[in-house]
């Protein structure tokens, strides 16, 4: 995933709610959302060219999303592990979100980049291998997470979080989670990062719904988890911006 916002409050009756996009080569192949019948209970979309995932779910109510982190002045590892097992490899244990993310931070440092959100009923918890920070436990509130540390200024970023909270004011059934991270206005050069990857592919990635022939925005994602059940709906997008595919899975909690 690219560009996440979402809201945590875990003593109401919907606990998370979440609307994401995954930018990404369209080269690479992908499964679109999808219950895993290797392992059973997951619920995610599926890199077939590393076996991981970016965003999922289980069946019992646990949560992972994963980001690449830019930077390009940062030395990564020569021979990295792939980050897609991290989200996938929380939903299929049993272990509790801090205890999972602590047991990661001592060979974080063999991954490139990432941000990594797991959770499970009770607890949502944040980790990145570049923050220098230990894992850290979410309170109550409305986050952002793209491509550098949780709640950076990013424009398209700070967009979402806004986006998020009209609709939860609203909640307009005109625009639906899934679909609500759309907009493809470019950010003025002024506030972009720098991630040394030049100041034109800045501003081609500041649009929240990327639409590049090569590279851009592969799906949409828009998760509600409550007390009773876990709505899933994912819009899969050709590089043209068009609709290419949707999936929704309505998925009944223990």
């Amino acid at each position: 995933m690219c560009l996440i916002t979402f809201q945590w409050q875990p003593d109401d009756e919907n606990t998370l709610i979440l609307s994401a996009n995954r930018d990404e080569f369209f080269h690479r192949p992908t499964e679109a959302l999808h219950p895993w019948p290797e392992i059973e209970g997951i619920y995610a979309g599926k890199d077939l060219s590393q076996g991981g995932t970016w965003l999922g779910v289980h069946k019992n109510g646990r949560f992972a999303a994963l980001t690449n982190h830019r930077d390009m002045t940062i030395e990564e590892p020569k021979n990295p592990i792939s980050r897609g097992s991290l989200a996938l490899d929380f939903l299929a244990s049993n272990i509790g979100p801090l205890e999972y993310l602590q047991s990661l931070e001592a060979k974080a440092e063999l991954y490139a980049g990432f941000n990594l959100l797991v959770a499970d009923k009770n607890q949502l918890v944040y980790f990145s291998n570049r923050s220098r920070q230990s894992p850290r436990i979410l309170t109550p509130g409305i986050y952002g997470l793209s491509n550098a540390l949780l709640d950076s200024p990013w424009p398209k970023l700070q967009l979402a979080k806004q986006q998020l909270t009209d609709w939860l004011a609203k909640k307009d059934p005109q625009l639906p989670l899934v679909g609500l991270l759309a907009s493809t206005a470019t950010a003025e050069d002024s506030l972009l990062p720098n991630t040394g990857i030049g100041l034109e592919t800045e501003r081609m990635l500041s649009c929240q719904k990327i639409i590049s022939p090569s590279y851009g925005t592969r799906c949409s994602t828009g998760l509600i988890i409550n007390r009773q059940h876990i709505q899933m709906d994912e819009i899969s997008w050709q590089a043209n911006g068009e609709k290419l595919d949707e999936k929704s899975y309505r998925i009944a909690l223990p």
